[in-house]
């Protein structure tokens, strides 16, 4: 509905199309917490590791066979800047080779 990349899943074995990571959202534990089991109530981001895009939604509803739901899509809200990850850098807080933009 609103023109932005399309996600699905199959059952078809494809490691490239259909492998997700969970990553943690505060990116400055991001790596600390890969393999680490999900609690409960943790926020969580869903990346596509064929493209490295997070799935996103908006607050626009849709309409189907299941009742209003929020579309799902894969895009990236990230400003192009990297103010924010610049600073964390010269405070030594993360380093480069993690993901930062959410």
């Amino acid at each position: 509905m609103s023109a932005k990349q399309e996600a699905s899943l199959t059952t078809k074995e494809n490691p490239l199309n259909n492998t997700w990571i969970i990553d943690f959202v505060d990116p400055n534990f991001r790596f600390e917490k890969q393999g680490q089991p999900v609690e409960v109530n943790d926020p969580i981001l869903i990346r596509h590791v064929g493209t490295n895009h997070y799935l996103a939604s908006d607050n626009n509803k849709i309409k189907n066979d299941f009742g209003q739901e929020f579309e799902v899509f894969v895009h990236s809200f990230a400003t192009k800047n990297r103010s924010q990850n610049l600073a964390l850098e010269k405070d030594g807080k993360i380093t480069g080779d993690l993901p930062t933009k959410f």
